[in-house]
Parts: structure tokens; sequence; C-alpha cells
């Protein structure tokens, strides 16, 4: 069974529009003749770091759980994470997310995207099949 955290489109385009304005802000900033690249490396920096910034959120707000027999695959938006069912020692509630956390045999909590709290028995029942 798979659950996914869908990106709100709203935010979406919203994440868009700051990713184009930076760039854009950006080539104009150099291209105007005011400041030579050269001699603005800090702010060429902060700009790049804004861009990752931007596009990191964008990659987070997705992400999709997948529960099977031998484990989970969660997949945050950057990478996913393959947990094997004997390393899972509870899936728990977390409303702080509005969501579901499975915590490890090292106390570590993973969120789980796109489970919701009312689906946290049918993951554990999921979880516990052979």
């Amino acid at each position: 069974m798979t659950w996914t955290r869908h990106r709100p489109k709203a935010l979406s385009w919203a994440l868009v529009l700051a990713f184009v304005l930076v760039i854009v802000f950006t080539v104009r900033h150099y291209t105007s003749g005011g400041v030579a690249v050269s001699d603005d490396l800090v702010g060429l920096v902060l700009r790049l770091a804004v861009l990752v910034l931007i596009a990191v959120t964008y990659l987070r707000i997705g992400g999709s759980t997948t529960v099977s027999a031998d484990g989970l695959v969660v997949h945050n938006g950057v990478r996913a994470l393959e947990i094997e069912r004997g390393a899972v020692t509870a899936v728990r509630e977390d409303p702080r997310r509005g969501g579901a956390v499975a915590v490890l045999g090292n106390g570590r909590a993973v969120e789980l995207p796109g489970v919701p709290m009312s689906d946290v028995a049918t993951l554990r029942k999921r979880l516990k099949r052979r």
C-alpha cells in the first residue's frame, strides 16, 4: 500500500515564481553594468544559496510512503529510505506533523509522508503481515 503527499499547487507555483524572480533579478543585476560578478562573489553565493533553498523546499514538500511485509520505503522528496520491518519498533501518530512517524530501534523517528493519522492502524497491520 502506498500513501503520497502531494504538493499544493499554490505553493508549487509560488516557489517556481520565487525561483524565476531570483534568476531574473540576478541576471539583471549583473548585466546592467553596475556590478561585475568578480566584485560581488558574496552576493552571487547568497543568490545561489537562495536558489538551492527554494529547490530543496519544493522537493521536500512532496513524498510517499510504501509499506509491505518486508518493511517501509519512505521517499521524503529528496531521497528514498528503505527500512526493514524488524528495525521499526513502533508506528505512532504525530499531531505536530499531522501524520505518522516510525520509531526505529535506535530511537530515531522517521516521518512517514502522506500517511494521515487516521491510517496509522492500517499501516501497523500491513507492516505486521508476513
